[in-house]
């Protein structure tokens, strides 16, 4: 994605329409793909915690 950037902007050129739409979805896709991941080990890091915490009290 960054390469394509910056080729087009050394060669003076503008990248096509659709060039730019998969561009921009693509990174939307990797921020969505971050956050979900990022929210799902946080859960699961609570619940093996709360397991943790759990069995020292036994």
């Amino acid at each position: 994605m960054i390469r394509t950037l910056a080729n087009a902007s050394k060669d003076q050129r503008s990248l096509a329409p659709l060039q730019i739409v998969l561009t921009v979805c693509g990174f939307v896709i990797t921020i969505v793909s971050t956050i979900t991941v990022t929210i799902y080990a946080k859960k699961r890091l609570s619940e093996l915690q709360a397991n943790v915490e759990q069995l020292m009290l036994q």
